[in-house]
């Protein structure tokens, strides 16, 4: 399957699987006559392939040696990378960032083995609205020694300024979306 195949496939399945259109509180707060629920489809074998194809090829520029994101969001993500890269022939590991620290053991914020000063991580999320969820995982991974090299997410709502406050926060790192709201609504 080619790569523009592979594209509109994962699109029809978002389309058909990950959207619902009627109205939801955002986690914003921010109400919305839509609503993404993409894990429905990262966490399906297919949308989980497709998904890790896609982004592999626009995080490999950058020459991660991990990828994570904030649970829960971006967790079926994160696995999916990661074995994309490996069936690429790169070892990328991953990574959760906790939404709070762990209160027993080593108390970390982080759950996986990318840990060393300076190692070069690509941060990822399932949708980017507000940008509150990458930005959480940016200042962990980077509390936790982690050099950001690049960032993805499946969905950008282009909504609530999110894409300019976490390229703000990128320092010219790149950000990669497979696909706009836009993209999905109009099919």
């Amino acid at each position: 399957m080619s790569t523009d195949a592979e594209r509109q496939r994962l699109a029809q399945l978002l389309s058909e699987r990950a959207l619902f259109r009627e109205s939801v509180v955002l986690a914003s707060g921010r109400r919305s006559d839509y609503y993404l629920d993409v894990r429905q489809v990262l966490l399906d074998p297919e949308g989980a392939h497709l998904s890790g194809r896609l982004s592999y090829p626009l995080l490999a520029p950058a020459q991660p040696q991990a990828v994570g994101g904030l649970t829960l969001g971006a967790d079926p993500l994160v696995c999916a990378v990661s074995a994309a890269a490996y069936a690429e022939g790169t070892r990328w590991t991953g990574f959760f960032v906790r939404k709070e620290a762990k209160k027993h053991g080593l108390q970390h914020w982080i759950e996986g083995p990318f840990i060393e000063e300076g190692t070069p991580v690509a941060i990822v999320d399932d949708v980017l609205t507000s940008g509150g969820s990458m930005l959480t995982a940016l200042e962990r991974a980077r509390a936790a020694g982690a050099r950001v090299v690049a960032a993805l997410v499946v969905v950008d709502r282009e909504e609530d300024g999110g894409r300019e406050k976490v390229e703000e926060q990128l320092d010219g790192a790149p950000l990669h979306a497979l696909f706009t709201a836009k993209e999905l609504l109009a099919l």
